[in-house]
């Protein structure tokens, strides 16, 4: 296919990123997959909230209550799964999380919208028993708000169009790529 190179998929892998970022809250959610506290695999859908190609990160918050948390808190590794219908292409994204709640979360918290600061802190805490649907109180709480920034270590690249092809993007070779077969 003419104009195809590693340069240019790994330039579309981070174009996708963006235009996730800079989507409406809902067209934002990436799949996180991570292992539980009893080695199982979790996946879950985080809001995409940040990204910053020049380090190879991006960000996304989660409750200092979730399984999510206490899963990266044990292995701070995981992968985001973005599937693009529109372009046939899926991102598998292998990351390493470094979790903050502290000063720096803290400045972050003011720029969360009020309506989205109610996902932070819940009593009982998320993830706990209740007798009833909406037996829980929102707590909106500074102390729970988390910013997972996420150090990408690796693309994997999959166009399921027409031509089917596949590359692979490492941090340690500073991003040079290499086919893969599909």
């Amino acid at each position: 296919m003419k104009g195809l190179s590693l340069v240019s998929l790994l330039d579309q892998s981070w174009a996708i990123l963006k235009t996730l970022q800079s989507a409406k809250r809902y067209e934002r959610t990436i799949t996180l997959a991570t292992v539980d506290l009893r080695s199982q695999p979790q996946a879950c859908l985080v809001v995409l909230r940040s990204i910053n190609r020049a380090n190879g990160e991006f960000e996304f918050h989660t409750d200092a209550d979730s399984l999510k948390f206490a899963s990266l808190k044990k292995e701070p590794k995981a992968q985001i799964l973005i599937w693009r219908p529109e372009l046939s292409v899926q991102l598998r994204i292998s990351v390493e999380i470094d979790l903050q709640c502290d000063d720096e979360s803290r400045k972050l918290w003011a720029q969360v919208p009020r309506p989205s600061q109610i996902s932070y802190g819940k009593s009982p805490p998320t993830g706990r028993p209740i007798s009833a649907p909406f037996e829980y109180e929102n707590m909106a709480s500074i102390d729970k708000f988390v910013v997972a920034r996420c150090t990408i270590q690796k693309i994997d690249f999959l166009s399921l169009s027409q031509a089917h092809h596949r590359a692979q993007f490492l941090r340690t070779d500073n991003w040079a790529g290499q086919w893969i077969s599909p």
